[in-house]
């Protein structure tokens, strides 16, 4: 017997509050000066994370959606 999907488990909105915390910039000193490819460290950080939660959700819905098959059994 296949174990049900939970999907909306408190890991997945903890991997999202994560990736959120790293993604807004709020938490970086206004004299940080340092650069990366020519833009601001801030700048790359936020972007990747963008980029992160991007991929996080892209993995949810491919690996974790539920199937036709699955909706038809229930």
């Amino acid at each position: 017997m296949k174990r049900p999907h939970n999907y909306l488990s408190w890991w997945i909105w903890a991997v999202y509050a994560l990736l959120a915390g790293i993604s807004i910039p709020w938490y970086w000193p206004a004299a940080d000066t340092r650069m990366v490819i020519g833009f601001p460290l801030w700048v790359v950080v936020s972007v990747s994370g963008s980029f992160a939660v991007s991929c996080f959700t892209a993995w949810l819905f491919i690996c974790r959606w539920p199937d036709d098959e699955e909706e038809d059994e229930a």
